[in-house]
């Protein structure tokens, strides 16, 4: 992986209500509503915590192949509560055993903060290291590295920020650059009033600390991520007022802003040289044209000289063929009806024909019952009969019986008749020998 040549970005930011600054109070006194619209992304309440769910873990799309769990689950809002229950459980319980009046008692923890106004639910921290522009051309296996560095970024605040415990912390890898979204409970404990130990942001962030925590944490990013990717880079110096919270969805117009900025410049360069070079070819063009000029009028010249040649067709003419082309469009126009009646009548009668075919089809089998019925219903004719007197090919197969019988018996007749003219002649010659011998007596 290629070093940067004028280091990394490193933003840490920490979500927050500005309509709770001094700022904005002052600011709500001077107006009629006594409120103010500034940005808020701080998570107040149940439902705020919720919309982060849906955002952090992609359920608007559920696009997760791009996502990386690192710690807690696929539910925020459980994992939230879950660490409600680890860290406040107990001392809830030792808070209401004090209590001799049920009012007073907390049912729970979580849902009590979510209903109060003055305190955060929870708080989302967002760690990017690296902006859109040096992310653009790097392949998704190298983005993948930064599970370790982010990995190593949750255990680094966990032990730099010990009050602040994280429920969930999640990956994106699906938008400009790489970027991790934590969310944990900030916790402030020996309390005078109330709970021993409740939420705290305000007590655990504050403008000095936070400056504190975000210098070390960068440490921590940049030696990571040069361990990971063995490397040797280092960060941007830190710019003057970097330490105000900025949203994610801020810091993801800025870059894109940034980016569009970048992008405009090239093209404003690229379409300066594109001038240059059209400015260079608009000087070829016209030298081309003026050279070419000549050429043009001597080939409209020669354009006219040929359409004087043309011998254009009279009136008279135009008109006889005008007429020709009505006729022939008017025997067109009845030949094309007559074939059209033809066609139409045909249409008719093949229709009466497949109709009434289809009725004789269907009557066929009634038909040859109602011939059987009658011809062997009754006694006087039986099948057999019937075959022998009708059924045409009964009768010829008869035939040809008797004419192989009658072939047969001729050939037998051939083979007696020699035997039969040698026994007279045999009868003969005895007989005259017996003559023979009656005279010699």
């Amino acid at each position: 992986m290629i070093e940067s040549e004028i280091g990394l970005s490193y933003s840490f930011h920490l979500g927050n209500d500005k309509n709770k600054t001094k700022k904005a109070r002052q600011s709500a006194k001077n107006n009629a509503s006594n409120t103010t619209s500034f940005n808020n992304n701080a998570i107040q309440n149940i439902k705020q915590l919720g919309k982060v769910n849906h955002h952090n873990l992609r359920k608007y799309d559920n696009n997760i192949e791009l996502i990386r769990i690192i710690k807690g689950t696929n539910d925020i809002v459980n994992d939230v509560k879950d660490l409600y229950k680890l860290e406040f459980e107990n001392t809830r319980i030792e808070y209401n055993n004090k209590q001799t009046r049920e009012d007073r008692k907390i049912k729970d923890y979580f849902y009590k903060i979510s209903d109060d106004t003055k305190h955060d639910l929870a708080c989302e921290i967002i760690i990017e290291l690296g902006d859109m522009h040096f992310w653009e051309n790097k392949s998704q296996e190298e983005k993948y590295k930064m599970i370790e560095v982010f990995t190593e970024q949750v255990q680094d605040l966990e032990n730099i920020v010990p009050e602040f415990k994280v429920a969930n912390a999640t990956i994106h890898f699906d938008e400009s650059s790489p970027h991790l979204h934590i969310v944990g409970i900030a916790i402030k404990e020996n309390c005078k009033t109330g709970m021993t130990k409740q939420v705290g942001k305000t007590t655990v962030f504050t403008k000095e600390s936070l400056k504190i925590i975000q210098d070390k944490m960068r440490e921590c990013c940049i030696k990571s991520y040069n361990n990971v990717y063995s490397l040797n880079e280092k960060l941007k110096e830190k710019q003057k007022g970097r330490n105000q919270d900025i949203s994610s969805k801020d810091m993801e117009v800025f870059n894109e802003t940034k980016n569009k900025l970048r992008e405009n410049i090239n093209e404003l360069k690229n379409e300066v040289k594109n001038l240059e070079d059209t400015k260079n070819d608009i000087s070829n063009e016209v030298d081309n044209l003026s050279s070419e000029k000549e050429s043009i009028t001597q080939e409209l010249d020669k354009k006219k000289s040929l359409n004087r040649k043309v011998i254009l067709k009279d009136k008279a003419t135009l008109l006889k063929e005008n007429e020709e082309l009505r006729e022939q469009l008017s025997y067109e126009r009845n030949q094309h009806y007559l074939y059209e009646t033809w066609y139409n009548d045909l249409k008719d009668k093949t229709d009466y024909l497949i109709e009434n075919i289809k009725k004789v089809i269907d009557k066929v089998p009634v038909f040859i019952k109602t011939i059987v019925n009658k011809l062997f219903g009754s006694q006087s004719m039986n099948l057999n009969f019937f075959i022998q007197q009708y059924d045409e090919d009964y009768k010829t197969k008869q035939e040809k019986e008797r004419l192989k019988k009658l072939s047969i018996f001729r050939k037998k007749q051939k083979d007696i008749t020699p035997i039969e003219k040698n026994i007279d002649y045999q009868h003969k010659e005895n007989k005259k020998d017996k003559d023979d011998f009656d005279i010699s007596r």
